[in-house]
């Protein structure tokens, strides 16, 4: 598949460029800068030859990346990704749009839920994408030090949501293939509150103890 990382300089998009390079898709790098992007995508090129992948990696303005793809994936911090996604609105038509955005805000130590106004990142996103665009809520969850050691196993679960079924089951296959994740398909985006609010205990479990936590229902 063809599929676009809007914000891809940062680091959840590292390990999903790797992953999804290493299993043949087409990438597109996306930054506010095409210099930049074309800088990054450079950097993951070097890194997969390195290990004997010969990668279909592009470097581009965030809106290009969204026109030449099939799945987008928005990886852009909270207060940025809906103005993001509104200036490329009109490369974006009926892709698959996937958001791992959560909005955290930071005490002493420890990381809180602070979701917009909407009551999530996904319904803040969801009100500015074209209304043909399917929305998936995914990713959350993973933690983008493990994600990017392509040869590591992850043995979590993914909780995705979303309105659309078919959109959920492309999501869904490129997800498992990345070894040992599994999808946990968690119903209609309403459900995304839920799945985003999880997202601050991790970090801050991570941060506390040092480890690199994730889920795993059982």
């Amino acid at each position: 598949m063809k599929i676009s990382l809007l914000g891809g300089t940062g680091d959840i998009a590292e390990g999903l460029v790797l992953r999804w390079s290493q299993a043949g898709h087409e990438i597109y790098i996306g930054s506010r800068s095409e210099e930049k992007a074309q800088g990054i995508a450079a950097e993951y090129i070097e890194k997969l030859k390195e290990l004997g992948i010969e990668p279909k990696i592009h470097g581009m303005e965030n809106a290009q990346a969204a026109k030449h793809s099939e799945v987008i994936i928005i990886s852009i911090p909270p207060e940025y990704a809906a103005s993001t996604i509104k200036a490329c609105a009109d490369n974006i038509t009926d892709q698959i749009v996937v958001t791992p955005v959560v909005s955290m805000k930071k005490e002493g130590k420890t990381f809180l839920f602070d979701p917009p106004s909407q009551g999530s990142s996904a319904a803040e996103i969801n009100e500015v994408l074209p209304s043909t665009a399917k929305l998936v809520s995914a990713y959350h969850n993973l933690p983008a030090t493990g994600l990017a050691k392509i040869d590591e196993e992850l043995d979590y679960d993914v909780v995705i949501c979303g309105d659309d079924e078919d959109a959920k089951a492309v999501v869904t296959k490129l997800t498992e293939e990345m070894k040992n994740l599994r999808v946990l398909d968690a119903g209609p985006l309403d459900v995304s509150p839920m799945i985003e609010a999880i997202t601050p205990l991790i970090v801050s479990l991570n941060i506390r103890l040092k480890k690199h936590f994730s889920i795993k229902f059982v």
